[in-house]
């Protein structure tokens, strides 16, 4: 069997890295253009609801926060999804997963995705997946200390442990425990 990673080392430096080309090159091959994922975005879409003020002209409420969500804010994402593609043998399985049915398909708004897609990874629920991405997105702006003085929690002397205390004040602020 062909091993480009052993051919072309320059290219692909580990089989890892082989295989995570290949996973990109087939979702944009096959799903990126999947007619029946633009047959499904396009059939659940409507107009807004009233009271709508945005510029989105269709769209449809996201089926993990519940919001409706225009239609360029949204994207197509498999409900049972994270095909494995690390060798020759999940070729065959990760393109049938790519060709999905419209059973396994659900609109939802393009942030809601990336944090379904980040729980999935972790190992964790949704919520959960919810307050570490927060945290990192407040982490990686240099603000946490401030943002952790505001809510009377001093400041613990290293960025891992202020993180902790991040995560652990926005639990408790999605709980109400202010």
């Amino acid at each position: 069997m062909i091993e480009p990673w052993v051919e072309a080392p320059h290219i692909w430096p580990t089989k890892a890295s082989f295989f995570s080309y290949l996973r990109g090159a087939f979702r944009r091959a096959v799903w990126e253009k999947w007619p029946l994922k633009f047959e499904f975005k396009n059939s659940v879409c409507e107009p807004p609801p009233e009271g709508y003020t945005g510029r989105a002209k269709t769209g449809a409420c996201c089926a993990l926060t519940g919001e409706w969500t225009g239609k360029s804010a949204a994207e197509i994402d498999h409900i049972l999804g994270n095909a494995s593609l690390q060798g020759w043998e999940d070729v065959v399985p990760f393109l049938q997963h790519l060709c999905a049915s419209v059973d396994n398909m659900q609109y939802v708004s393009k942030e809601a995705h990336k944090i379904k897609s980040y729980a999935e990874k972790q190992g964790i629920s949704f919520e959960e997946a919810a307050i570490q991405k927060q945290a990192l997105s407040l982490c990686k702006t240099g603000q946490e200390k401030e943002w952790l003085v505001e809510r009377s929690v001093v400041p613990a002397t290293s960025a891992v442990k202020r993180r902790a205390q991040v995560v652990e004040q926005l639990r408790k602020e999605v709980n109400g425990k202010k």
